[in-house]
Formats: C-alpha cells, structure tokens, sequence
C-alpha cells in the first residue's frame, strides 16, 4: 500500500499523464496482494496512529486526568473489530515529560481493512480560528435572518458568502469547535454517567471541498489546486465523511462517543 502511494505520487508529480507502462504493471500486481499467509485471524493487531496533540501546541485541548498534557489519538485498521463493523478509536492521555524513549521501529499490522485507515505523517500547523454553530441548531428566527442576508439562491454564485459553508463551521481536522450534522440533525451527545460530551477531535476525509474554498489556508492557496493537496493524511473515514469524538465534560476517562457525518 505505501509503495502504491508512492509510485502515483511520484508519477503525477513528474507527469500530468501519470504512470508510465512500467510503473502501471508494477501497481497491477500490487492490487493482487491483499492476503498474507503469516497472519493469521486471533494474533493481536497493532493499533495505528491518528494523532498526537500537545497542550503546549494546542490550547484549546481539553483538560486531560491527572495532569496529563498529551493527547494520544489511534484506531484499529479493521472497522469490523469495533463491534457491528464500527470504528475501535483509543486515546491515551499521557504526561510529556514521561515519554523519555520513542520507539524507531513503530509497530506496524501487516495488513489493513483499507488504505482509508492509514494516515500519512503530517507536520501540525495549529491554527485558532472562530465558529459559529451548524445553521439547524439557531433558534428559527435568526435562521430566517440569515436566509435573508445570504439571498435568493438563484443569485448566489461562488463568490458568494454563506453562513453555512464560508462562517459556521471550519472543514478538515480539527479540535474542539462544533460538529456538524448534515446527515442527521443536532443530536445531544450524552455520557454514560449522564453528563454532556463535548466535542474533541473531528477527523476529516478532506481538509476543504469546493464549497468550503474560504476556509483554506493563505499558505496552501498556490497548491490549491493540485490533485491530492487537500487529503494530506490520505485517511478517509466512511464514504468520504467526519468523524467526531465526543468526551465527557467532567471525566475525561469515561469512555468516549462517535458520530460520523
């Protein structure tokens, strides 16, 4: 799977034609390697890495237990091992200054579910930015307002600012902020304990879409365009949706909750 990435990768960088005969007979017998005779079904599965947040680098990280400042973000590749084929998502809250040894040889399953569940190191560049909650969840009067101020949509063109795409809720990874729900409406996210979740992380199928251009970065503007810029982490999540992770507001321990959108 990874030399698969990098041949295309290197091939459309090179040409806008992409793989050449060599490199397409190379990745036709890579598609035929989807079994492996060593592994079998009861050997444990390492986990793989999602994410990895800092405190210092992300202010607004929710408080982790007993004073711990790293947030450690993994998931199964198999979804059909969460239970009624669901994601299995962990997270390890640490201290930093107990993380003394890095292993160089991280653990790796020989096989995954799908290429969707291994991300590609990214270099974090956190970034605050302000939102506004999903449209459906504004009393109906302001939501009225707002129609109004955005227009008749027969004269809205791309140049146009809506509330919902342009104002409300940022796309790609993020923490914190507010989920959104165009598939199933505001749903209360409730902990076993009874108390409200908030939300934690939103792990993104796409950092930016073409009707959330406005939210992309000043610095990936030139690049915009180019195929791939906007999935870094080449992780997608369902048919190309979010994932949100909820946490309890008063343990952090307890157990969290998914939404995908």
């Amino acid at each position: 799977m990874r030399l698969r990435r990098r041949i295309l990768d290197e091939a459309w960088r090179r040409s806008p034609s992409g793989p050449n005969d060599e490199e397409r007979q190379l990745l036709a017998s890579l598609a035929g390697a989807r079994d492996e005779p060593s592994f079998k079904d009861a050997e444990p599965v390492p986990l793989l890495p999602l994410a990895q947040l800092h405190r210092r680098d992300v202010p607004g990280l929710v408080p982790g237990p007993d004073g711990c400042d790293l947030l450690q973000v993994l998931w199964c590749p198999f979804d059909v091992h969460g239970g009624g084929h669901e994601l299995s998502l962990h997270l390890r809250w640490r201290r930093s200054s107990e993380v003394t040894e890095v292993l160089a040889d991280r653990p790796e399953p020989l096989l995954v579910g799908s290429d969707a569940f291994v991300a590609e190191p990214c270099v974090l560049h956190p970034e605050r930015v302000v939102e506004h909650v999903f449209p459906e969840v504004l009393p109906e009067e302001l939501q009225e307002r707002i129609y109004e101020w955005e227009g008749d949509e027969d004269e809205q063109d791309e140049d146009s600012i809506l509330y919902q795409s342009d104002l409300s809720l940022a796309p790609g990874w993020k923490v914190g902020g507010f989920p959104g729900r165009p598939s199933t409406g505001p749903v209360k996210m409730i902990c076993e304990c009874g108390e409200g979740m908030e939300l934690l992380l939103s792990v993104d199928s796409r950092e930016w879409d073409d009707g959330t251009r406005s939210w992309i970065p000043l610095e990936d503007l030139p690049t915009s365009d180019v195929s791939g810029a906007n999935i870094p982490t080449r992780v997608r999540v369902g048919r190309g949706g979010v994932l949100h992770v909820f946490i309890c507001t008063v343990d952090p321990t307890h157990a969290h909750r998914l939404n995908v959108q």
